[in-house]
């Protein structure tokens, strides 16, 4: 997957403007810019579940998976019934956090759907190629 383009790198080649028309249609009716506020706030939950823990552990959700794998394993490799309560329900508590985090993730790519949305197509012509949207 390509690197995103930052806004603070220097720029190489000579900025292309937006029409006036497309211009016009950058609007605070057409984008609420606080959306990607609530977008940072969707990713600080994902990092609160997918980041590192104290003294470089990894995090919880993937020591989680391994330990569901042992006691899959267990149920279904080495025929323990006993275990087998406690691995659904272990697998339905995973299940609600990584939809948690679908959810968060799809309020990001919204925001980032919306905005792109607007994308000004005079923006796309780069070195004589019209870019297909």
């Amino acid at each position: 997957m390509p690197a995103c383009t930052h806004p603070n790198k220097e720029m190489t080649s000579m900025p292309i403007s937006s029409t006036d028309e497309e211009w016009d249609e950058l609007v605070p009716e057409n984008f609420d810019t606080t959306a990607l506020l609530r977008a940072v706030d969707a990713v600080d939950v994902l990092r609160e579940d997918l980041n590192d823990r104290e003294g470089g552990g990894p995090p919880q959700l993937r020591t989680d998976l391994l330990l569901l794998h042992q006691l899959a394993m267990a149920v279904f490799n080495d025929g323990s019934r006993s275990q087998v309560a406690g691995l659904f329900e272990f697998a339905v508590d995973l299940e609600d956090q990584v939809l948690g985090l679908m959810t968060s993730l799809e309020q990001v790519q919204e925001t980032l759907s919306k905005l792109t949305a607007l994308y000004p197509e005079s923006l796309s012509y780069e070195d004589g190629d019209v870019s297909e949207s």
